[in-house]
């Protein structure tokens, strides 16, 4: 089951990254692309939510979903590689109306790597800590539905505290639907843990659906047949 909770979790992060470096496109050139995303090393990552996870938000109420991960190594889609830490964050607003429809409302999300990440992670998976000094981008729409991108300097941190034992994972798994084809792989290990954290010395809102610690590889494709 947590191998599960892990591809899950990892996959929401590579597809938060990939979706952020995808609004750096020109219109039109994602569609029928191949997107490739790698990590290796050890590392953490952690989501919250201000929404409850098992049924719709109340109409019109606002929900932000947080995305952070840090690592050893990581390869982007446009083959920029970090070979020396890395960290992103993604931070997503939405709401649903009195009809159900999903609305947007903003999206913040950078990444770092190098002299600007931080990361330290024992041996055993039991403590870790990140922090970057970033580009973040805080994209918005206005009531036509245009979105408009402005970027600006900030700060993320978050520390991780190891919780039960060690696992061991090694799962590879397909997602199909009309839009999209999307693969992953991963091999490793990995501890649950508990986590805070802060994006401009502010703590980052909600309840944490998932973390953890780990050492591992990671692989994902996400290939795009429509306007995605």
């Amino acid at each position: 089951m947590r191998g599960i909770m892990l591809s899950v979790g990892m996959t929401l992060a590579a597809l938060a990254a990939l979706s952020a470096l995808a609004l750096t496109a020109e219109p039109g050139t994602a569609a029928g692309n191949a997107f490739h995303f790698k990590v290796s090393g050890q590392g953490a990552e952690a989501g919250w939510s201000t929404c409850p996870f098992k049924e719709l938000p109340e109409p019109n109420v606002v929900c932000t979903d947080t995305f952070l991960f840090a690592v050893d190594q990581a390869v982007l889609d446009n083959g920029t590689r970090f070979s020396d830490k890395f960290l992103f964050i993604d931070q997503f607003s939405f709401k649903f109306d009195r009809k159900g429809n999903f609305v947007f409302l903003s999206e913040t999300f950078g990444f770092a790597g190098g002299a600007d990440v931080t990361l330290s992670v024992d041996r055993k998976l039991t403590n870790a800590s990140a922090s970057a000094t970033l580009l973040l981008t805080t994209c918005t729409p206005d009531r036509r539905g245009n979105v408009t991108c402005s970027d600006g300097p900030g700060t993320v941190s978050g520390s991780w505290t190891g919780q039960g034992d060690l696992q061991r994972v090694n799962d590879f798994s397909v997602f199909v639907s009309k839009g999209f084809k999307d693969v992953f792989r991963v091999n490793g290990t990995l501890r649950n843990a508990s986590t805070s954290a802060q994006i401009d010395g502010s703590a980052v809102p909600g309840t944490q659906f998932f973390g953890d610690i780990f050492d591992l590889t990671f692989g994902e494709v996400f290939v795009c047949h429509g306007g995605c």
